[in-house]
């Protein structure tokens, strides 16, 4: 009887804390476990940003969000590198918006680009593979240009861009 009494105690105590921890920690654990989250890089800036990268994530996107952290915004993944067009749909605050190519570089920014605009839509003049939406004048404010080279955690590249990294 006391050894069950002993074993129900240590597993209570064990989900209690796996709880607390969940609570306290859980935007770190799912970050490290593949969350929706990911710190990239701007040449030395790091930022943390949500990722979309499935049709109904990135046709979401920020739309109806009230506002993003200092150093936070989404990164959209897209399966090919090509032209994709950008709106601001049901957006409550202006973004700056960072086109980039297959060779994480940024190849066109939109600055501080502002809710009323929509229905326009905005897009680079250069093949794009990921886009990054963050607050209005991060590129102005960190002097980010086209040119800078953005790094992605691999565990967040696709398949293709991901064994490109492993065969150099």
């Amino acid at each position: 009887m006391l050894k069950i009494l002993l074993d129900t105690i240590i597993v209570v105590a064990l989900v209690g804390t796996s709880v607390y921890l969940y609570r306290t920690y859980g935007d770190d654990i799912r970050a490290l476990f593949g969350g929706d989250d990911a710190v990239i890089f701007i040449d030395t800036l790091a930022l943390r940003v949500t990722i979309a990268d499935t049709p109904e994530a990135r046709r979401k996107g920020l739309s109806n969000t009230r506002k993003l952290g200092e150093l936070e915004g989404m990164l959209f993944i897209f399966e090919t590198g090509d032209y994709p067009r950008m709106w601001m749909k049901d957006m409550q605050y202006p973004i700056d918006i960072f086109f980039i190519n297959e060779q994480f570089e940024v190849v066109e920014i939109a600055e501080n680009v502002l809710p009323e605009s929509y229905p326009l839509t905005y897009t680079s003049e250069e093949p794009a593979r990921f886009v990054l939406e963050t607050n209005a004048n991060l590129a102005r404010s960190f002097k980010i240009e086209v040119g800078d080279t953005v790094t992605i955690p691999p565990r967040n590249l696709p398949q293709d861009l991901r064994r490109d990294l492993l065969d150099q």
